[in-house]
């Protein structure tokens, strides 16, 4: 695996020109020491919003640490990764890496990313005041590779304003079969152009819940996969049925719409739609409608509810850097600083520290402080975490949303799907 990735970073640092200026600065940089300052080269990905809010909180970190300086590495999430493998490719990482849950184990198998645990034992990386479901997902064999920088949980957002013209109650614990009757009353007293449910292309991760609720999992720890095939064929009958009678939204639609940056819900053409919890900050600017945050329902037969609080993003520190300890201090300050806090305002997700949750909670917006109540509940109901993404996922999504969109279209019955995606998936996975 590990010679794999080689070539592959190798491959990509011949097909790109590692020169010139890029959005937060230049590619690289020395992060020698100058004077009696240490430099450390910090990247993330993201709007111009987290931009700024990143460098204020920067700024106050070089004000409380005057023996570091921090030079800003950012771009938009594809450059970004496209970027970095280039970076790695010439052992030039940056010393803090803004990590995605999906590149990590690929980051940990290639040596690339810093075991953090000797930095959190010696208290560098204070997590006295975090919650271990917040950390879960950022632990391999032992071994703690990043630390979350905002946390979330896969959930339905739904248009608070048609709950309540329909009278619907959908309290935690609900069934597929509550949904579907819900979101049937919706679609039938809309009428043409609005329907209950949406999917929003998110089938990929909305399956990974409902295994969950069987103990199934996408992937098993050691990178295979790890559902039934009659769970999936489970599920796409399910969806392909809510799809068929104008309960959800049928798949042009659903792709015309993401396309176009809009949200149904904000839109009044569904009342409901899955998506990760911190989705609610974005999509509630759009609506005039207040948007409310939910768990999934609960499978017929399930043994679980299927939950569990992911990383939205984490932070990892470069294996290759020399910088670890002053890397460690600019980490535990986005962690655990009250005012850098105060700056970033859970942006990047519901603070993992406790005190800082605390502390926030009457000064974020009100869409903001919903994903703060909602992974309360979630943590009361959350099971283990997801084992990593394997190398090949973004390759295996493709291959479940490319399946997808044949057993909507009718190309393929579900059956037929399931036993082409998972052909596909194993011969990816290897």
């Amino acid at each position: 695996m590990k010679k794999r990735w080689g070539i592959l970073f190798t491959a990509a640092s011949l097909s790109m020109i590692i020169a010139g200026c890029t959005p937060g600065g230049p590619t690289g940089g020395s992060g020698e020491a100058e004077g009696d300052q240490t430099v450390i080269r910090v990247s993330w990905w993201g709007s111009d919003e987290r931009h700024n809010m990143t460098t204020e909180a920067i700024a106050l970190f070089e004000e409380k640490n005057p023996d570091i300086r921090v030079e800003p590495e950012y771009t938009g999430f594809d450059s970004y990764w496209e970027r970095l493998t280039t970076q790695a490719a010439g052992s030039n990482l940056p010393d803090v890496i803004q990590m995605d849950t999906s590149k990590l184990e690929q980051y940990i198998s290639s040596d690339l990313v810093l075991d953090l645990n000797s930095l959190i034992e010696d208290g560098s990386i204070n997590l006295e005041d975090v919650d271990d479901v917040y950390q879960e997902m950022n632990i391999k064999d032992g071994g703690t590779f990043a630390i979350s920088s905002g946390a979330n949980a896969f959930s339905t957002l739904y248009n608070e304003a048609l709950f309540e013209k329909y009278d619907l109650q959908l309290e935690p614990g609900y069934t597929y079969d509550d949904l579907y009757e819900a979101m049937d009353t919706v679609s039938q007293g809309e009428g043409d152009g609005a329907w209950g449910f949406d999917f929003v292309k998110a089938e990929y991760e909305a399956f990974t819940h409902y295994a969950r609720q069987f103990d199934q999992h996408f992937y098993n720890e050691d990178g295979t996969l790890g559902f039934e095939n009659e769970t999936l064929v489970n599920f796409l009958e399910m969806e392909k049925n809510m799809i068929d009678n104008g309960v959800s939204t049928p798949h042009d639609v659903t792709v015309e719409i993401n396309d176009s940056g809009e949200s149904m819900i904000a839109n009044r053409e569904a009342a409901m739609a899955v998506g990760a919890s911190n989705g609610v900050i974005g999509i509630q600017p759009m609506s005039e409608d207040p948007i409310g945050v939910n768990v999934l329902p609960v499978a017929e037969g399930a043994t679980s509810p299927g939950d569990w609080i992911r990383p939205s993003m984490s932070w990892s520190i470069s294996a290759n850097s020399d910088k670890h300890e002053a890397a460690a201090k600019f980490v535990d300050f986005m962690t655990n600083d009250i005012e850098g806090n105060e700056i970033l305002m859970a942006e990047r997700g519901v603070p993992i520290s406790s005190k800082v949750r605390e502390h926030l909670l009457d000064q974020v917006d009100e869409s903001v402080a919903k994903t703060f109540e909602f992974l309360e509940v979630v943590g009361e109901r959350a099971g283990e975490s997801e084992p990593l993404p394997p190398p090949g996922e973004a390759e295996v999504r493709a291959s479940f949303n490319r399946m997808l969109e044949a057993v909507k279209y009718g190309d393929m019955t579900p059956e037929e799907g399931v036993e082409t995606f998972r052909s596909e998936a194993e011969q990816i996975l290897g």
